[in-house]
């Protein structure tokens, strides 16, 4: 369906009396594109933005609405996560108050220009390539321009990394499924999980300190090491040059 979008747009209000404004297979549609800006040439653009002809225009108002938004909801977020820490803000409240505010600004800035780069590329691919051209690559390198964004939140970033790593594996999967490259099996979702809980241990195990904060201290409480007071191998091996020097 995606590739059927893209094409010139016929607008209903300017054509009443044209019942081929959509194909068939576009139907769906409708409802968007019937009140449409008449000024659209591409239906791609007038599915996306129908009141507003112009594409430079809608993705400058999302970035004026969308980022402060935004960063409220992460100022929010960040400062209710950062409350078991607050002797820290009132040791250096300066220093963590400028920390906060840099990280909310990288979030905020990372989601406003990797979700507006996404949707923003299928307007400029629309009039930069011909219609014949990367009909169906197009969509990923939007999508692979927007996640160029990352590097503004490179430092703090890395949950947000792994829950889109996450979300792309499970989109690959279910694209490839669909158009049958390989076949979904019973229960593939725990054995995804189990897999990923062994390398997990095995990565706890050889050097504990790359799995550290909560998941660490998770993993240890589950092992027994954290409720029993065992010592992981790492802190053994630690140990062990201790003594020998």
């Amino acid at each position: 369906m995606l590739t059927k979008v893209i094409r010139p747009f016929i607008s209903p209000i300017l054509f009443p009396l044209n019942q081929n404004t959509l194909p068939t297979s576009l139907s769906a549609l409708a409802p968007i594109t019937s009140s449409a800006h008449p000024s659209h040439t591409a239906l791609s653009c007038a599915t996306l933005h129908p009141t507003t002809p112009s594409c430079t225009t809608t993705f400058l108002q999302y970035i004026l609405t969308a980022f402060p938004t935004l960063a409220k909801f992460f100022a929010a977020y960040y400062t209710l996560f950062a409350l078991p820490k607050y002797r820290k803000f009132i040791a250096s409240p300066a220093h963590e108050l400028n920390a906060l505010a840099k990280r909310v600004l990288r979030t905020a800035t990372f989601l406003t220009g990797a979700i507006g780069t996404s949707w923003v590329s299928i307007c400029f691919f629309q009039y930069l390539f011909p219609r014949t051209l990367l009909p169906s690559t197009r969509w990923f390198l939007g999508g692979f321009l927007g996640g160029l964004w990352g590097f503004v939140d490179r430092k703090g970033g890395k949950g947000h990394f792994l829950y889109s790593i996450r979300l792309s594996i499970d989109s690959l999967w279910k694209v490839g499924v669909k158009r049958g490259h390989w076949k979904g099996m019973t229960g593939g979702d725990v054995a995804v999980f189990v897999a990923g809980l062994a390398v997990l241990n095995v990565v706890y195990e050889k050097r504990r300190s790359v799995v550290g904060g909560g998941v660490g201290k998770g993993v240890g409480w589950l092992r027994g090491e954290e409720l029993f007071g065992k010592k992981s191998a790492e802190d053994e091996e630690k140990e062990v040059d201790e003594k020998d020097m």
